[in-house]
């Protein structure tokens, strides 16, 4: 007897602590289910000022079923300048962070230059970066198919005649390494894929044509 009303009382304990949380049970808030006394103000002063501020709101729409469409509501916009303070400063935070363009002639103790050559110089012209460093990178790659992991350097981009350019980096390595490095030419996505990490030769070579 004494178990049967212990599991009695643990399960009304059960009831009280769970199912009366709505939120627990992830109802949706509705006077059904989340009434709640500390949302109704405390004196009728208080009740009748938030009503009223319903009635601004709403208008003649509260006595619609329609949903409110809080974009035909009328508003006048605040002249107050430290209002406008938090606006100004989302606006600020929102605009392009533009790197400047570097200042000095020549080459700099850092080696870094402005690019000399322009378009029409060459067949073809390498773009650099927002950062004003040079589009070459290296990175791993696989072979999903062959199951193999080799390192490739990736320049991109490339205007013009991506086959000619490719044509005088090849000359370039081979100046130096005299043997052929295995390139993929991706004429749409316009970059290079080169065999192994050859970063370095190829910003040698872009240095050397002005880019």
């Amino acid at each position: 007897m004494n178990v049967y009303r212990g599991s009695r009382v643990l399960l009304s304990q059960w009831r009280n602590n769970v199912l009366a949380l709505p939120s627990v049970r992830n109802y949706r808030e509705s006077e059904n289910f989340v009434f709640d006394w500390d949302k109704v103000p405390e004196t009728l002063e208080k009740e009748k000022e938030k009503f009223e501020e319903y009635v601004e709101v709403a208008g003649e729409a509260r006595f619609t079923d329609h949903k409110l469409n809080i974009e035909n509501i009328e508003y006048t916009a605040s002249q107050n300048p430290n209002e406008w303070a938090h606006v100004q400063y989302l606006v600020d935070l929102s605009k392009p962070k533009l790197i400047p363009v570097p200042e000095g002639e020549g080459v700099m103790p850092s080696g870094f230059f402005l690019p000399r050559a322009k378009p029409g110089d060459y067949p073809y012209f390498v773009n650099r970066l927002p950062s004003w460093l040079y589009p070459v990178h290296t990175r791993d790659y696989q072979n999903t198919f062959k199951d193999h992991k080799y390192v490739v350097t990736v320049v991109r981009k490339i205007d013009g005649d991506i086959f000619k350019l490719r044509k005088d980096i090849d000359d370039f390595l081979f100046k130096r390494y005299e043997r052929e490095f295995i390139c993929k030419v991706m004429e749409i996505a316009q970059k290079l894929i080169y065999r192994g990490n050859v970063e370095k030769d190829l910003k040698d070579f872009l240095k050397e044509k002005g880019f």
